[in-house]
């Protein structure tokens, strides 16, 4: 129920409350607030949501409800922002209540949001400790799975009585408020810069527990950067070729000498792993890593999978929407750098893996840079000490 005073307040005066609260408790909180434009939204089904670069709220929802609760929704939506799962690549086939759920789990594991009753994984059956994208794959798998189930039970179920009625429709009412709540949520590498910014600014991180902190702090690094990622490879992996022109004016001599014209040219082998350790969804991850270099200037990539053995060096100059893979077998790097040590021509060898499997020996490489992208953050804290002696290593998240 809501208290007097703040029956006497407007939704607007109880959101400014907390504004004026962070602002002494939660600068952290406080920053990534003010980069969101919080306003109404009478036609949404839940209280409250983020996505877009903004903040969503339902007046006639909130209306009922007091300061302390209010306060508590939006630290959950200002800390799912914090993770970025608003902004992230979506989980394929994933409704919008699966991937508030997923990040329901995420939130709950790191903090207690027991008053709003946000999901948890011992609802769901999950373990703890894990990311936004597994709780969204497994919650999709155990979906699928009760789907199958109701489908072969509906030839023995009888009509559902009044009270089962009402819990349907609970139910119901439930699942259109958690597919409300993700609805604005896309992938947007413009607003992952400009809160991983405002993250590294923090200094002080108020009532935030130190887990969910490193949480929010490991979601800033985990992400990669392409164009800093591909800038070390080499002085440039993104290398310019100066082509001589009589159609382009000398900027000294004018049309007297050719001018000249610079193409981006790369030389960039990219090795998907492919063995029986990696899921057919972890594949598509990798794949869409491997989409994203033509986002920058790329002109042309060479793919190949791998798994014990390579397989053929496929030239792409588009993203790929459709993939074939051959492979599901062990998995052996050796075979990769024994193929660029032959092939000197590539500036960049990126290798896309879970890390298990012997570590190669490295032959000569010459001005090879190597970047090793694991699949998970587990993965990464495995591997990243042997990898990062023979190259760069990040992971996808």
């Amino acid at each position: 129920m809501s208290t007097k005073s703040d029956k006497d307040c407007s939704v607007e005066d109880r959101i400014r409350s907390v504004y004026d609260q962070w602002f002494l408790s939660d600068p952290a909180l406080h920053a990534v607030l003010c980069s969101c434009d919080v306003r109404p939204d009478f036609s949404m089904s839940c209280s409250i949501r983020s996505g877009e670069g903004r903040i969503d709220y339902q007046p006639e929802i909130m209306d009922e409800m007091d300061l302390p609760t209010i306060e508590m929704l939006m630290r959950s939506e200002v800390i799912r922002i914090m993770l970025k799962h608003p902004y992230t690549r979506r989980p394929e086939n994933c409704s919008n209540e699966i991937l508030t759920i997923a990040s329901n789990c995420v939130l709950t594991d790191n903090y207690d949001f027991s008053a709003i009753n946000l999901d948890t994984v011992t609802q769901h059956g999950l373990d703890g400790g894990q990311y936004y994208e597994w709780y969204a794959h497994r919650l999709n798998d155990q979906n699928q799975g009760n789907a199958d189930n109701s489908s072969d039970d509906n030839s023995h179920r009888q009509t559902p009585n009044n009270s089962n009625s009402d819990n349907s429709h609970d139910q119901s009412d439930s699942s259109n408020s958690k597919s409300s709540q993700s609805e604005l949520w896309h992938e947007d590498e413009m607003q992952v810069v400009n809160i991983n910014r405002i993250i590294q600014n923090v200094r002080q991180w108020g009532s935030l527990p130190g887990s969910l902190v490193e949480e929010i702090i490991a979601s800033t690094q985990a992400r990669i950067d392409y164009r800093k990622v591909m800038s070390g490879f080499r002085s440039s992996v993104m290398s310019s070729r100066r082509n001589l022109t009589r159609m382009r004016p000398n900027r000294r001599t004018d049309f007297e000498n050719m001018g000249s014209i610079y193409r981006f040219s790369t030389s960039l082998l990219v090795a998907v792993d492919v063995s029986g350790s990696i899921m057919d969804d972890d594949i598509s991850r990798f794949y869409s890593v491997v989409n994203r270099f033509f986002r920058y200037g790329i002109e042309q990539v060479d793919t190949v999978q791998f798994d014990v053995a390579m397989g053929e060096i496929v030239p792409l100059k588009k993203a790929v929407t459709k993939v074939t893979v051959n492979g599901r077998g062990g998995t052996s790097f050796q075979m990769l750098f024994d193929y660029v040590s032959q092939h000197p021509q590539y500036d960049g060898l990126v290798i896309l893996t879970d890390g298990y499997a012997q570590r190669p020996e490295v032959g000569n490489l010459g001005p090879t840079k190597v970047l090793w992208v694991c699949n998970t953050e587990s993965e990464y804290e495995a591997h990243h000490e042997w990898m990062e002696k023979i190259g760069r290593c990040c992971v996808i998240k």
